[in-house]
């Protein structure tokens, strides 16, 4: 059965403000809810502690922790904790973080090599540290190395269709038949591990409207190099009526073993009636 989370942006709540939108979130039918990890938002942990508080039902997890912000030991402290408090419902996400200017804030070095090292040895250490009984990891990125560490290690392989452009200094989406290849090297990767890995994407945004091919011209910022049509056949875009969405999702893990959908905070309600559609 597909799953869908929603990542939700803390910046500025209340507790009451953040309890009512993961309320709403959970009334909307998302399995997942989950906190994002960058400099100008609440902590993730505390976040997520209410979000369990808010839902019952829902997992709650952290999409995705930037690994470069977090020392291992202390990292496994506060998985060890609201392990402790939620139970079973903690899913932890880690990536390499992206926003360059964040790391000058924090004064850590952006190479690419450098984030990902960090990323493979948290990973390793959280790992000795829990004694194999973490939560269920996952992994998000695009390059080789980060999928091939998800391939490897991950539980839940996250697929973000977008790796950093120098030259726009920020995040393009890609094309489908781009995307994936991408699936087919964390398949590669996994070898007997594959039919075991559960499939995340991230979407970027959702468009409800009748006319797909008006509704993705105003999405351009996305990929500023890609065509109409090539825009609308990426699954990380939702363009449609409810029941086009609907459908575009099923084709998509069809064709890509998309299993677990993740959208942002500024879709929640949007592709909440695309949610009504497949349950």
């Amino acid at each position: 059965m597909t799953r869908f989370g929603v990542v939700l942006i803390s910046e500025r709540s209340s507790k009451e403000e953040w309890l009512a939108r993961c309320r709403r979130a959970d009334a909307l039918g998302y399995d997942v809810i989950a906190v994002p990890d960058h400099l100008n938002l609440l902590s993730p942990f505390p976040t997520a502690l209410l979000a369990a508080e808010a839902s019952e039902r829902a997992t709650i997890g952290t999409y995705v922790l930037n690994a470069s912000f977090h020392r291992p030991a202390l990292l496994a402290r506060e998985v060890t904790t609201t392990m402790a408090l939620i139970g079973e419902r903690l899913e932890l996400g880690l990536g390499t973080g992206y926003v360059e200017s964040e790391f000058a804030a924090a004064g850590l070095p952006f190479d690419a090599p450098t984030r990902i090292d960090r990323l493979a040895g948290l990973v390793a250490e959280l790992d000795r540290l829990l004694d194999h009984k973490g939560p269920p990891l996952l992994i998000g990125g695009h390059g080789d190395r980060v999928l091939g560490l998800a391939a490897r290690r991950a539980e839940i392989v996250s697929f973000t269709g977008a790796p950093y452009r120098p030259e726009y200094g920020r995040t393009a989406l890609v094309t489908a038949g781009a995307l994936l290849r991408r699936v087919e090297h964390v398949r590669a990767a996994a070898g007997e591990r594959a039919p075991r890995l559960e499939l995340n994407v991230l979407s970027k945004a959702t468009v409800l409207t009748g006319d797909r091919r008006a509704g993705v011209a105003g999405l351009r910022r996305y990929a500023p190099d890609l065509t109409v049509d090539e825009l609308l056949e990426v699954p990380t875009l939702f363009v449609g009526t409810p029941a086009q969405i609907a459908e575009q999702v099923r084709q998509n893990e069809e064709r890509f073993g998309f299993s677990y959908i993740t959208v942002m905070d500024s879709a929640m309600e949007d592709f909440g009636k695309v949610i009504e559609h497949l349950r």
